[in-house]
């Protein structure tokens, strides 16, 4: 479980807006701001590798919850749409790819993060400016979407903690 310390996940004990699922997506949305203003803003190469570290762990959790739980839910209200947000969703997977297989220290890591940062920011922006907004208006019932999405990103975290403890194991 992510501490306070752990900007990767804050406010992971506050308790999952069920009711309200984009809230959580937006609060991830927040969450990769904060990482990539971090990471793009500091000189320290310590601190950049820490950033991208948890930029790349905070995308992939949220990739796969919209991937799996959220985009599902939603593609009815538009289906083109949410078909052009999954093709973001390949570039930025085939992305996280390639970085979770490298180390942070090699010259080629960099330029893949700050490519990484731009298409998720603008992947973002789209969402919020047009998605989200869209989802309102259709005034749709998310709560049983929220609690599938809750269950689904507590699962990821379970898994991650198992592959952590694994790893530290050996």
């Amino acid at each position: 479980m992510a501490t306070t310390a752990d900007p990767v996940r804050p406010g992971a004990h506050d308790a999952f807006p069920v009711d309200n699922p984009v809230q959580a997506l937006l609060r991830d949305h927040d969450l990769v701001r904060k990482l990539a203003d971090k990471y793009k803003n500091t000189q320290s190469a310590d601190v950049k590798k820490q950033a991208a570290t948890q930029l790349i762990q905070a995308i992939h959790m949220h990739s796969r919850l919209e991937e799996g739980v959220f985009y599902p839910g939603v593609r009815r209200v538009d289906p083109n749409l949410i078909a052009r947000y999954e093709e973001d969703h390949l570039a930025v997977d085939d992305l996280l790819a390639t970085l979770q297989g490298i180390s942070m220290d090699e010259a080629r890591a960099e330029p893949l993060v700050r490519e990484l940062i731009d298409a998720v920011l603008s992947h973002i922006r789209q969402e919020e400016t047009q998605l989200f907004p869209e989802l309102k208006q259709a005034a749709l019932d998310l709560t049983a979407l929220g609690l599938e999405m809750q269950a689904f990103e507590a699962n990821l975290v379970h898994m991650q903690a198992q592959l952590s403890d694994r790893a530290a194991r050996h």
